[in-house]
């Protein structure tokens, strides 16, 4: 251990001496010499001759240049992946995490950074330290959430999850830590497996939610949580109970009202449900999901024309979104199925001409979704198959050709008033 017993000595005498330096007024020239030679043959990767330099920078002027530490790490790195010797693999290992630190003491901007890539070169180059790794990974995350890569949040998941079986605490930490990294990215497969291994049970969740959240009863990130954890476990007044109180605490916030919608919606609230969505709508115009969201609300509720619309407004809001046709497919359907329950005492062979051509409206919104987004094209051709047996037949056109108009008939009848549309005649 005699190399780094040196590695280290050296180390903190040159930055021992920085104070001196500075007090003596060395001109800004030496640090500029200093740093023009240190990036220079770091660029080319020649990092023993490298840094040196970079020492007589930190020395210097240890908060001028900003990338200096990241660098001066970076040949370390170089050195130690390139070293056979066990011995100076440890000394260049030692002094990796000494720029880090000195990198977070002096460039405190890019602490967040430094934090994350001393935590993975304490995981993965030393043994018997993955705690201090988690403390470094943690740190960064208290930092900026946000800016950590899903990468580094995973590797300080895994080693919360290695932890956890000989202390609880750390799997309510990983429980945590990937419920929030699933809020940032909900179609992160990687997440969804890693809660799989955690929570066997969604009742678990619950009960670490509940308990954290007992410690801070009105902290917004604690009833989030809950109310994930009961919408996880399909425990939907749960989820409501804390929906709600996010809602009052923080009623400008979208997310929250979406979740409250969605809640409502699966109890079959619809009108609530529709509230809720359009709360939303009203502080993010962005959701144009929630605009389906009320048009199948509206359907539920058999307000067929409001549904309509609002399925309308959807398909208006971006080119190439097809959905939105598709949920005016299911609505003609919904209504017909309603016309012959409630007109036709559920007797469906009583199926007249006008039921029909309300099926053909559908299976027209249908191709139109698959017209538009090539991507619904095997379900819209599904349902449209579906409703192959309830259009109007050859005969049924045949018969009834007076009524044809310029390749269209009109729908008539009580139950299809609001629709005010006319279904395409096949040409063959």
């Amino acid at each position: 251990m005699k190399l780094l017993s040196l590695v280290t000595t050296l180390t903190v005498a040159l930055l021992g001496a920085c104070s001196v330096a500075l007090s003596q007024g060395l001109p800004s020239q030496e640090v500029l010499k200093n740093w023009s030679l240190f990036s220079e043959y770091h660029k080319n990767g020649d990092f023993v001759t490298a840094s040196p330099y970079g020492w007589n920078v930190a020395r210097l002027d240890p908060t001028r240049f900003k990338t200096l530490y990241t660098k001066l790490a970076e040949c370390y790195y170089g050195l130690y992946e390139k070293e056979t010797l066990l011995e100076k693999k440890t000394a260049y290992a030692d002094s990796i995490i000494l720029v880090y630190d000195l990198g977070i003491k002096h460039a405190p901007e890019k602490a967040h950074s430094m934090y994350l890539l001393k935590a993975y070169s304490l995981e993965n180059y030393f043994e018997g330290r993955a705690k201090e790794a988690m403390s470094a990974y943690e740190k960064a995350i208290e930092l900026d959430f946000d800016a950590v890569e899903f990468a580094y949040l995973d590797r300080y998941g895994l080693l919360l999850m290695k932890e956890a079986s000989t202390d609880p605490s750390m799997k309510a930490k990983a429980i945590e830590l990937y419920r929030r990294a699933g809020d940032k990215d909900p179609a992160n497969q990687t997440v969804v497996d890693r809660l799989k291994r955690l929570v066997t049970d969604p009742k678990e969740l619950i009960e670490l939610a509940e308990k954290k959240l007992a410690t801070a009863p009105e902290k917004i990130e604690y009833l989030w949580a809950a109310a994930q954890a009961y919408i996880q476990a399909e425990q939907w007044e749960g989820a409501e109970r804390h929906l709600q109180k996010l809602v009052k605490k923080s009623p400008n916030t979208a997310v929250y009202w979406n979740e409250l919608g969605k809640i409502q919606s699966r109890q079959r609230r619809f009108k609530q449900a529709i509230e809720s969505y359009e709360s939303a709508l009203k502080h993010n115009a962005a959701l144009k999901e929630n605009l389906l969201n009320i048009a199948l609300c509206f359907r539920e509720l058999k307000n067929f024309e409001s549904a309509r619309s609002y399925a309308q407004r959807a398909a208006q809001r971006e080119k190439g979104w097809g959905r939105p046709y598709m949920e005016i497919g299911e609505i003609y359907k919904a209504t017909v199925e309603d016309c012959v329950m409630n007109s036709k005492g559920g007797d469906w062979a009583k199926l007249d001409l006008n039921d029909k051509l309300v099926y053909r409206l559908a299976q027209e919104s249908y191709l139109r979704a698959k017209a538009v987004e090539s991507n619904i094209a095997a379900e819209a051709d599904r349902r449209t198959k579906e409703l192959s047996t309830l259009v109007p037949t050859k005969e049924d056109y045949f018969f009834h050709r007076e009524k044809i108009k310029n390749g269209k008939m009109e729908i008539l009848g009580s139950c299809y008033v609001w629709i005010r549309e006319a279904a395409t005649v096949p040409t063959r």
